[in-house]
């Protein structure tokens, strides 16, 4: 009889057991809680200077600098963006941050960027473009030894047609009183040490047949290839007058007969008409280009037909030089610039020390300029500082931090804002010795020059 009672008692504890293992069709288990995820803040501490330049302005100070550069719109931008801060972070459940993410929340929302300053600092470039050459490169990209080596002697042979025709005026003067007073002018402004000559053709006889053959055979040297000398050159001037025909072909080959072969040589043609004597000068030309090293066959056209502008344009072509057609005073007097600078681009011995005045000066533009970006970054970090502290101190009067999480926070930003200090300050430093080492190479550029010369 006790076995009786014993099973059904077994049973129900079975059925009892299986009924806890297995849930109710369609009910889960509720999982547990996850544990809430904190926001990973990278330390403002540990990070490096590249990254601190690198960084934009904060995203609440963004939305109040002012488009313009007066200071006191900045300064109550930034008073007004270190307000909007603490508006802001009196929403954030803020309890439990260290000094940390404080000083970290401070920069995403208040920091200034620096990256297009730092790169304005960094790539100013030290050109010092008022010292050039006479052929227009900078004397900072010439090497010292290039500068100092022999130059060739320039010889400068200047023609001037006498026929006839030149006696006809424009703007109230003679052709030739204003092809004189050009070619004088040219002269008086040659480089130091270049040789000049002067060549009159077809100031003989007349323009009649009979007078043809003296007239053509009147090509003659009135200075000879020598230094200028303006008394000389001035009574060579009037040493002759227009008469009559062009021998244009003869008075380019004396002008070559006159040019040591070695040397930078210029013959500069002064006509109104084309050649009537015969000869041939675009040949003539020729020869002087063939026979010289380095060698220009310059004309002007003074007030030309079309049939005188094609033969002196050809003349050039063929001398390696240029061609221009002029038809006034004016602008015969302003191809006197283009003469100079193609007589300059070749010699530099006129390229005196005088220039070193020029070095001093642009060396103090350059030292201005960058003290004028050094001076802006200062203002920039000096109105972060300010709005950081606003921003601090009124966390403290809001009791949202205490005096010592203060002096915590504070020291961070100040370690930040000296890595950036001392990047900054390193540029300017970097710029200043660049100056100084191109203005004393130009410097010694320009003794070795004047050295040189003075030798």
């Amino acid at each position: 009889m006790k076995k009786r009672w014993l099973f059904p008692l077994i049973l129900v504890f079975i059925l009892s057991g299986c009924q806890s293992e297995k849930q109710p069709a369609g009910k889960k288990e509720k999982a547990a809680p996850a544990a809430p995820q904190e926001t990973k803040v990278e330390k403002v501490s540990s990070q490096t200077t590249e990254e601190l330049i690198d960084q934009t302005n904060g995203e609440i100070y963004e939305k109040h600098i002012p488009s313009d550069d007066n200071q006191n719109a900045a300064r109550s931008a930034s008073e007004d963006a270190a307000d909007e801060y603490l508006d802001h972070i009196k929403k954030e459940d803020t309890g439990d941050w260290d000094a940390e993410r404080w000083a970290a929340s401070i920069t995403e929302n208040l920091r200034t960027g620096y990256k297009e300053k730092a790169g304005e600092l960094k790539n100013y470039e030290v050109v010092f473009d008022e010292i050039k050459l006479p052929d227009g490169r900078l004397l900072q990209d010439v090497d010292l030894e290039e500068l100092t080596e022999e130059q060739k002697e320039v010889n400068i042979a200047l023609l001037i047609d006498s026929s006839g025709s030149m006696k006809a005026e424009v703007d109230g003067e003679s052709k030739m009183e204003l092809a004189k007073e050009s070619l004088e002018n040219f002269a008086g402004e040659l480089p130091e040490g270049a040789h000049v000559s002067l060549i009159a053709f077809g100031h003989k006889g007349t323009g009649s047949d009979s007078d043809k053959e003296m007239s053509c055979k009147a090509v003659e040297s009135f200075y000879p290839m020598e230094e200028y000398d303006k008394g000389k050159f001035a009574s060579a001037l009037d040493g002759f007058d227009p008469k009559g025909w062009t021998p244009l072909a003869e008075s380019i080959l004396l002008a070559n007969d006159q040019f040591p072969k070695d040397a930078q040589n210029f013959i500069y043609v002064v006509s109104d008409g084309i050649e009537t004597c015969d000869g041939d000068p675009v040949e003539a030309a020729k020869k002087v280009k063939e026979d010289n090293t380095d060698v220009q066959v310059n004309i002007i056209g003074f007030d030309v037909d079309s049939k005188a502008d094609d033969q002196l344009k050809n003349v050039a072509r063929a001398g390696g030089g240029e061609y221009t057609s002029v038809k006034t005073k004016q602008e015969l007097k302003d191809i006197e610039t283009s003469w100079k600078d193609s007589i300059s681009e070749g010699t530099w011995i006129w390229w005196k020390s005088g220039n070193f005045s020029n070095n001093i000066w642009t060396s103090v533009d350059h030292y201005n300029n960058l003290r004028d970006l050094y001076s802006s970054y200062l203002t920039m970090r000096n109105l972060e500082h300010d709005r950081f502290l606003d921003a601090v101190n009124a966390l403290v009067d809001d009791e949202l931090i205490d005096l010592d999480k203060k002096q915590e926070i504070l020291t961070i930003l100040d370690e930040r804002n000296q890595k950036i200090k001392d990047y900054m300050s390193g540029l300017e430093s970097d710029k200043k010795d660049e100056i100084e080492e191109t203005s004393d190479d130009l410097k010694k550029k320009v003794d070795e020059i004047e050295k040189k010369f003075r030798d």
